[in-house]
């Protein structure tokens, strides 16, 4: 877990790429949220800026990221509820308006139960977001490091059988850092480095941003899904 801890924290402060994928979500954020696997706590912040959200639930069950979680001032402490739990734990049925998945699902290995038992928590009308790495052809010793099980493409969210569910989205982000990633797995082979990540911030994140919607949104190092639970 080392590895992956070290990368968290080089993540921690890339508001330009939190920024931009919060953004494009927000629209679909509303009411009583979930946060699986928060970690640290950085995009708590971030989902704060949403007006639509009436209460925020912050869930991480490793007990070193929600100590560190819960000791993270950037977060307003009265408008979020903190729980040393996985939402298999929380055991609730038709509760919550937004469940939320940011680079999480890929560390677990039973993702296919993860997601119906996500489902099942949300209530009728609620929705289930999931953005992650993409594409498996573009895993790493990277992902390996970090504890990744797999990456995700298009077609692996649409063949899952859903009962009471149906997509509202699915699309890619940071199409610049689709060939970052690509040349990482060719030639570099490792882990970015910290200065690596912030450079991919600050100056490949906005041009993703720029050129992403002129490209449809049709590759990306980044996937995200939306669910829908509907009553059929």
């Amino acid at each position: 877990m080392k590895d992956l801890h070290n990368q968290m924290h080089y993540f921690f402060k890339t508001n330009n790429w939190k920024n931009y994928w919060v953004n494009s979500l927000k629209k679909n954020i509303s009411g009583k949220v979930i946060d699986v696997g928060s970690g640290f706590g950085s995009n708590v912040s971030f989902y704060l800026k949403i007006k639509k959200i009436k209460n925020l639930i912050c869930l991480e069950p490793n007990k070193f990221l929600f100590k560190k979680l819960r000791n993270n001032k950037s977060i307003n402490k009265k408008k979020v509820i903190f729980k040393n739990k996985t939402l298999l734990k929380v055991k609730s049925k038709n509760e919550f308006d937004t469940i939320i998945y940011a680079d999480v699902l890929e560390h677990i290995k039973n993702d296919y139960k993860e997601i119906k038992t996500a489902i099942n928590s949300l209530k009728f009308g609620g929705k289930l977001i999931i953005l992650c790495p993409s594409h498996n052809y573009l895993y790493t010793e990277f992902d390996k490091n970090v504890g990744h099980f797999r990456r995700y493409n298009k077609k692996m969210f649409k063949k899952l059988k859903l009962s009471n569910t149906e997509i509202v989205r699915i699309y890619y982000l940071d199409s610049c850092g689709f060939f970052l990633s690509l040349m990482n797995k060719w030639f570099l082979k490792r882990n970015p480095k910290k200065n690596e990540i912030k450079f991919w911030d600050e100056r490949i994140v906005p041009i993703s941003r720029f050129l992403d919607p002129l490209l449809l949104n049709s590759f990306g190092k980044t996937i995200v899904c939306i669910y829908k639970k509907v009553n059929l």
